[in-house]
């Protein structure tokens, strides 16, 4: 899937929610091997889409998610991979650096997300993307892996990748057709927590 809209429209949590939802449901938490990757432009970004992920948490504990980027311990960071964790966020050179010490355990991955991915290819992370997403294929028959890729803008390099790494069934979500739309200001998200089994 590729999914449009503007920068602060709620994209983050647009993706995690299903992500989440799915593999809630199919009990695949706590197995162990990461069931999705989320790949960001910024350290700030990430941040975010793993706050996200945390807030969707019936229990502290239900699921484990690492966040890596640059400027901090790679070891750290290693030993979280190699303890197991269920959603794996980061930024794509950190990425890409624990792919190639082999801290990255593919086999069970889901779902490969790509947010603000007109950002990335603006600070010129394509190759590396490529490469991060090539190592996944590998591991993954491509049929079994869900490529999701979400951005403000669609440049022609979405096109690219869309055709060398997803699903013939691809389906585009526009919802910035006309880009002189702004987010509005004035809407205030509430979410209520609900006792549900």
């Amino acid at each position: 899937m590729i999914g449009r809209d503007l920068t602060g429209s709620g994209k983050t949590f647009a993706f995690a929610l299903p992500i989440v939802e799915y593999l809630r449901a199919n009990d695949l938490f706590g197995t162990g091997k990461t069931q999705a990757i989320f790949l960001a432009p910024t350290r700030e970004l990430a941040i975010q889409i793993t706050d996200e992920c945390n807030r969707l948490k019936h229990d502290p504990g239900e699921f484990s998610v690492v966040t890596v980027y640059g400027g901090v311990s790679v070891a750290n960071q290693a030993r979280q991979l190699k303890n197991g964790v269920d959603l794996f966020v980061g930024t794509t050179g950190r990425v890409l650096d624990h792919i190639e010490r082999e801290n990255i355990d593919f086999s069970e991955l889901k779902t490969f997300v790509l947010d603000e991915a007109d950002v990335m290819l603006n600070m010129g992370f394509k190759e590396d993307i490529e490469k991060v997403l090539d190592k996944a294929g590998e591991v993954i028959d491509k049929k079994d892996l869900q490529v999701c890729l979400f951005s403000a803008t669609l440049p022609d390099w979405i096109d690219e990748v869309a055709r060398t790494y997803m699903k013939d069934n691809l389906k585009l979500v526009d919802l910035a057709q006309d880009l002189s739309n702004k987010t509005s200001k004035k809407v205030s998200h509430l979410a209520l927590e609900c006792a549900w089994h």
